[in-house]
């Protein structure tokens, strides 16, 4: 009986911005389904169907890869939640605050294992001005300067309004009511920025 042979698919060949942009899908695609801690090279690139080898002729390290992908979050989030300093009255200032904590937490959660792999480790602690912290320090900054927030130390306060919204995402994720977590964040987010509470610590 003659045996049958298989033979091999064709090798594709792409130019290199689309192998690169192919890589990065295949990295987004198994970090969404799995922990960070436990996706290596060749798991990306098997998904990318290319050779392990391929993946350092795109990135440097694994760490590029990462920060490739946060540039890539972070400019969808962009379009979701472009930057607006237009507003009017305070109510105005805090929907513009209060869209973008939402919308952070809704986006984050919606990233799954990949939130993880972007928001934490290497390569956030290299991020600088590309992070979600510094597009709300920027927000808040505006509002205190058009007087609808108190002037606060913004770096500091967006650090800690920051660790709250990822204890909020934690919290979600665990289980917890989505709408009572965003209710009292919603509401400390309010008297975190509100000029008369600040001005009544500062008297205290």
């Amino acid at each position: 009986m003659a045996s049958t042979i298989t033979a091999k698919p064709p090798r594709r060949r792409l130019d290199p911005d689309a192998r690169r942009l192919e890589i990065l899908d295949a990295a987004e695609r198994v970090l969404r389904r799995r922990s960070v801690e436990t996706v290596r090279v060749e798991d990306v690139m098997r998904e990318a169907r290319a050779a392990k080898g391929t993946f350092y002729l795109y990135f440097a390290s694994w760490d590029d890869l990462l920060k490739a992908l946060r540039a890539r979050i972070f400019a969808r989030f962009d379009e979701r939640f472009p930057p607006r300093t237009g507003a009017k009255s305070r109510a105005d200032w805090m929907k513009l605050v209060d869209t973008m904590a939402m919308g952070f937490i809704d986006y984050t959660l919606a990233l799954g294992g990949l939130h993880r792999a972007i928001f934490h480790g290497p390569p956030a602690a290299t991020a600088g001005q590309d992070s979600a912290t510094a597009r709300i320090a920027s927000l808040i900054e505006a509002g205190a300067k058009a007087g609808a927030f108190a002037k606060v130390d913004a770096e500091t306060t967006v650090q800690l309004l920051f660790a709250m919204l990822h204890e909020a995402v934690d919290a979600i994720e665990a289980g917890q009511d989505r709408s009572r977590v965003l209710r009292t964040v919603r509401a400390l987010l309010a008297r975190c920025l509100a000029a008369d509470v600040q001005d009544r610590m500062g008297r205290g």
